[in-house]
């Protein structure tokens, strides 16, 4: 079995937090001090409101916080209370929202779509279907006096708002793609939550799968979800298809404050949250487009809808609109977005980045095969039961040979996968390659990276001379790779 990386056999990856990290460091509890440089030498201790955070670490916090700290001169800090209320029952940020509202909790933030499970529509304007399609669009729309009322129906939970955040574009993601409306009859797509987004997917005949669990994926047909939140869950592995043209909704995150916060420092946490609004943007761009180029080194495979297709997907969605219609203030948003839309590019397209790697037709593309045997592999000092060790089946561990295989695409991209008792191929590795001369450069979509000699022989390829050492790169160099499709 090729491990999840190279270095070592039947290695799994761990899984990642759904939501990128961002290196910041955490800052320090109530109390701490520091020197007010434009009012002298003189030490001021900064007062520090803690903020709750039902996610890992988004990073769009860390514009908000950093900008917290500039906007009151140092004298007002956050500290994040991360993956808050972890192990709770209950929707984690409903809880989170209570919680602030009682004040166990200065500050806090969630989707916009959540808001409308607890009878507060205001926010729906800002994840309607295919309404914010673009990162320019979503500027206007949250620097614009649209959102004032928005925050002020907060009092209704016993908040305060203070602003909303620019957030990532969600997109559809597929076991097949997700194009024309008859790709989403009857299909299950993993969500984060709100009804809105239930009469939604409903609207286009799908259904939602809420508690699908990160990289467990056996139970759906596609994802409702932003690019960044795919390669730490290696999403791409099991759903492969982006349809890159549409954007199903955005996800603005909605800051809020609680009971205790004083009158002063709301003004300047709302006035922090109108300045981080180009920050956060900007985050929210370079994420997606990182995790783009990552992914499209791997198996994702970048669809479009042609223009009658999205136009199906649009009138699909009216229900979605006729319930927004309904609400005065709710309409009035809407057309609002639609207003600043006129002046937008329009909706954000994406395209996997030119290959730059692609291998120039050196090895034929297709999928190959080869078989090593428990001899093979404990010859190079590692055990059997540590080169099977993602099987679970029993029989593994008594089997003499295992079946692996390799796919090489026109692209330049590879996976490789080990044949399980069951019969089904598990994705141990994937990444590009490129060749010069008769030397490939693997390079993993987990960061590894290796190369070694290839010898293409008729249906057969013939790797050796692997560096790092040969033990490691076993099941590429055992013995050669027979074409099979």
């Amino acid at each position: 079995m090729v491990g999840s990386s190279v270095r070592s056999y039947g290695r799994r990856m761990t899984s990642k937090p759904l939501i990128p990290l961002l290196a910041v460091a955490v800052l320090a509890g109530c109390g701490s001090e520091r020197t007010d440089r434009a009012g002298g030498d003189k030490a001021v201790k900064a007062k520090v409101l803690t903020m709750a955070n039902a996610q890992y670490f988004p990073d769009e916090l860390a514009a908000f916080r950093d900008t917290v700290e500039r906007v009151s001169g140092g004298r007002l800090r956050l500290k994040l209370i991360n993956q808050y209320g972890s192990g709770r029952e209950g929707n984690p940020e409903v809880n989170l929202i209570r919680d602030v509202s009682a004040g166990k909790t200065d500050l806090g933030w969630t989707a916009s779509r959540i808001f409308d499970e607890l009878d507060v529509p205001a926010f729906n304007p800002l994840h309607a279907p295919m309404l914010i399609d673009s990162y320019e669009l979503e500027e206007k729309v949250l620097t614009d006096d649209v959102v004032d009322p928005m925050l002020e129906s907060l009092g209704e939970l016993g908040l305060r708002g203070l602003g909303v955040l620019p957030g990532p574009m969600r997109r559809p993601f597929g076991k097949h793609p997700l194009v024309a409306l008859d790709d989403w009859a009857g299909a299950s797509i993993g969500s984060s939550g709100g009804d809105q987004v239930v009469t939604a997917l409903r609207s286009i005949g799908a259904r939602r799968e809420l508690d699908f669990g990160g990289g467990h994926t056996e139970r759906i047909d596609g994802l409702d979800t932003h690019v960044a939140a795919v390669p730490p869950n290696r999403y791409q592995r099991t759903i492969p298809y982006l349809t890159g043209n549409v954007v199903l909704w955005a996800r603005p995150l909605v800051v809020f404050a609680g009971p205790d916060v004083s009158a002063e420092d709301v003004a300047v946490l709302r006035q922090a949250a109108k300045a981080a609004v180009p920050q956060a943007l900007a985050l929210s761009r370079k994420m997606e487009s990182d995790a783009l180029a990552e992914i499209c080194r791997s198996r994702l495979q970048v669809v479009a809808a042609s223009p009658a297709q999205i136009e199906a997907l649009r009138a699909a969605f009216q229900p979605v609109y006729a319930d927004l219609e309904r609400d005065a203030a709710t309409s009035r948003t809407v057309a609002r977005i639609r207003e600043l839309a006129q002046d937008s590019a329009g909706v954000d397209t994406l395209r996997c980045p030119d290959a730059a790697t692609a291998a120039a037709g050196a090895i034929p593309p297709g999928t190959y095969r080869t078989v090593v045997t428990r001899d093979d592999v404990e010859e190079t000092g590692f055990s059997w039961a540590e080169f099977v060790q993602s099987d679970p089946d029993p029989k593994a561990l008594k089997a003499r040979t295992r079946e692996l295989r390799f796919e090489f695409t026109e692209s330049g991209s590879f996976t490789s996968s080990s044949v399980q008792i069951s019969g089904r191929p598990e994705i141990e590795w994937d990444g590009t390659y490129s060749i010069y001369r008769d030397r490939i450069t693997l390079r993993g979509s987990d960061g590894t990276q290796f190369s070694m000699r290839v010898k293409v022989d008729g249906r057969r390829l013939r790797f050796s001379d692997a560096k790092p050492p040969e033990g490691d790169a076993l099941p590429w160099t055992a013995h050669p790779l027979v074409r099979i499709g």
